[in-house]
């Protein structure tokens, strides 16, 4: 009895097995592939531009200018809003440190300064920008009457925020890109203030392997209280040869800081760093700079040896070979004494 009720539940196993097989595996495959498959989101892109990306404005107390900048969304629709952050310099690589803390809101010893044209009336309120649009955005400054005579630093920061879905109803992230126009605000009331620049930091190899090229750190610092550009050179004397000049990059350097401050080559900045290769004998390298290109201007004169090391070593070298060679022939060549 228990045998009859045992073949009752038995299935017949089909005799081309390896046909039933890959028939499950192909159902199993596209059982998977269904049920992973789920509709993808739209990627939503921020991407943002402003010109100019600098302005620097010399304006005298009490006065009032007004600064157009245009900022283009390049990327989805989006929310926008502007305002304005003061900064500092948060190194010597030209890179500016935003002062969040003390953005410029009502209570803000700055926000007289400060006044929104277009296309809203007050900072930080929201509008509709759409993806590829350009938006205008004229902001008037105008410095209390009283205010200190030197360098104001602020950035005018652009906001752009959108919800991205992601194809479940009711949920999604926003994305928030911002980017910022810095503007360097001088006041003065004759319009021609003091600049002063100091060469921090001039220095080049001592000595140096002939062949080799003279490459150059430069440090410049600003201690007035107004930004400046470093207008100059390095001029390059060797002891045989011709002279060699290298333009400096006329960068801004704020007030109270310091900058590292490259060459210009074919209107991108670059190391300074030789073209030509160094022989042998005395290279006397001087800098030269003047604040905004006006005199008076300062300089610093380095010295720098070079010896050729490298190919006394090959020389030695070659020469300890030969010796060594010729040594081990005369002993080959000599015939053993006899015992």
């Amino acid at each position: 009895m228990l045998k009859q009720i045992t073949n009752k539940f038995q299935f017949p196993i089909p005799k081309d097995w390896k046909l039933v097989i890959l028939i499950f595996m192909i159902c199993l495959g596209f059982s998977i592939s269904f049920l992973g498959f789920v509709p993808s989101a739209h990627a939503q892109t921020l991407s943002l531009s402003v010109s100019p990306p600098l302005t620097e404005v010399m304006i005298i107390p009490g006065k009032s200018v007004s600064q157009t900048f245009t900022f283009i969304n390049e990327g989805q629709d989006g929310m926008a809003k502007i305002y304005i952050i003061p900064f500092t310099a948060e190194d010597e690589s030209g890179n500016v440190e935003l002062d969040e803390k003390n953005i410029i809101t009502a209570s803000s010893p700055f926000a007289s300064w400060f006044s929104i044209i277009s296309p809203v009336s007050s900072f930080g309120e929201k509008f509709y920008m759409a993806g590829g649009a350009r938006q205008d955005v004229t902001i008037k400054i105008n410095p209390s009457a009283g205010a200190k005579e030197k360098d104001y630093y602020f950035t005018v920061m652009f906001e752009l925020e959108n919800t991205a879905t992601t194809g479940v109803a009711g949920s999604g992230s926003t994305n928030v890109a911002r980017i910022g126009a810095n503007l360097l605000i001088s006041l003065s009331e004759d319009g021609n203030p003091e600049k002063k620049l100091e060469i921090l930091e001039f220095t080049a190899p001592k000595v140096i392997d002939s062949l080799g090229k003279l490459d150059f750190n430069i440090r410049i610092a600003n201690q007035e209280s107004y930004f400046s550009k470093p207008n100059g050179q390095i001029t390059i004397k060797p002891m045989f040869g011709n002279p060699e000049v290298l333009q400096l990059a006329p960068l801004n350097v704020i007030s109270n800081s310091v900058r590292n401050i490259p060459c210009l080559k074919n209107e991108e900045t670059v190391r300074c760093e030789a073209e030509n290769k160094v022989l042998v004998g005395i290279y006397k390298s001087t800098l030269e700079i003047s604040a905004d290109g006006e005199s008076p201007s300062i300089q610093k004169t380095i010295t720098t040896i070079a010896f050729p090391f490298s190919i006394i070593f090959v020389l030695i070298f070659v020469l300890m070979t030969y010796k060594i060679i010729k040594n081990a022939k005369n002993k080959a060549g000599k015939p053993l004494d006899n015992a």
